[in-house]
């Protein structure tokens, strides 16, 4: 067995054929032409062949792994590598291979001044998945390990340590209904001003104070790109008398038929009177008229809005764990 650094022009192809024939055997992340693969993996402004390591039996690839350093992270000790793919062919698998692509990737990481490897959601590469149970629904990208995959086991293993987890939710767009509860509130909370409605820039005002009150750099950069697009998606706001003072993300339904979702805020001057539990029924209910048929999204054990998400009557589907592995 030979275990070498990746060639792009000898084994993209076999790369892209070992991923698709591992990954039919659980059908839970996508199967990919080349183009697709190399666009995601390849051609990432972040992949660097020496992270890129192959398995060869003979003339045959049995095995891949890949992890990837921020380019911006480079010259920075305390940022850590990011592993993002380890597979081995089903036929050559507990024979310690996956272990020896692991401690290459490992190696160059430690080599390029790295102290620790980590699978989480902001690494370069976060590969699309399907939720179980369902006719290929998706989520564009997987946060961290499945818990109780064998790749969650196996890290476990090679003395990866779970850091914490993450929750994906999900429910078909069918299935909603307003509740009750929320609507009555939108009814009270209407009475005082407080309303949520399609963004009108012809009717609103105070996107910039929004974006200061909300203290999100991410949000106050997905308003903006928004609003700067030649023809801006809609969004929903809560409107406080025209002030903008909540908001919703742009609305769309994805080529999967996924409702679109960036997140959901609130000015803290307003918050507390169910203004974030009615953005997000809103949505859904926004949602669901324009044709869009599930939404999906992951968001931490410690987040309060999974409370709003639950009582929306979404599933939660599946859990993923955070993990990392220190070298010093």
């Amino acid at each position: 067995m030979e275990i070498r650094v990746f060639n792009k022009e000898l084994d993209s192809k076999k790369v892209v054929d070992l991923w698709n024939e591992v990954v039919k055997e659980d059908d839970f992340y996508y199967q990919f032409t080349e183009e697709e693969y190399t666009r995601i993996l390849f051609n990432n402004p972040h992949f660097k062949a020496e992270g890129a390591i192959c398995a060869y039996e003979g003339d045959e690839l049995i095995g891949f792994a890949c992890g990837m350093i921020r380019n911006e992270d480079m010259e920075k000790p305390e940022a850590p590598g990011y592993m993002n793919t380890i597979m081995v062919k089903k036929a050559y698998r507990r024979q310690g291979i996956g272990t020896k692509l692991l401690n290459a990737v490992e190696k160059y990481f430690a080599d390029c001044g790295k102290g620790a490897s980590r699978c989480v959601f902001i690494s370069p590469v976060n590969w699309p998945w399907y939720i179980p149970g369902t006719d290929h629904h998706n989520h564009p990208g997987c946060p961290a390990v499945p818990v109780n995959s064998d790749y969650y086991f196996f890290l476990l293993h090679n003395h990866y340590h779970v850091q914490g987890h993450i929750d994906a939710f999900h429910l078909p767009l069918a299935e909603y209904h307003m509740p009750e509860k929320v609507a009555q509130k939108m009814k009270e909370n209407a009475e005082k001003g407080l309303t949520i409605e399609v963004y009108d820039p012809e009717k609103h005002y105070g996107v910039e104070e929004f974006c200061e009150a909300i203290n999100n750099p991410g949000f106050a950069r997905s308003i903006r790109y928004n609003l700067q697009r030649e023809e801006p998606r809609p969004f929903l706001i809560v409107s406080d008398h025209g002030r903008m003072a909540g908001w919703t993300g742009p609305m769309y339904t994805e080529e999967t038929g996924r409702g679109h979702l960036d997140g959901i805020a609130v000015d803290p001057n307003v918050r507390g009177g169910g203004l974030g539990k009615s953005l997000f029924c809103s949505l859904c209910e926004y949602s669901k008229k324009q044709g869009s048929k599930f939404m999906t999204f992951f968001t931490g054990l410690e987040n309060p809005a999974r409370y709003i998400y639950l009582g929306a009557g979404f599933d939660i589907v599946q859990t993923f764990a955070i993990m990392k592995k220190e070298f010093k």
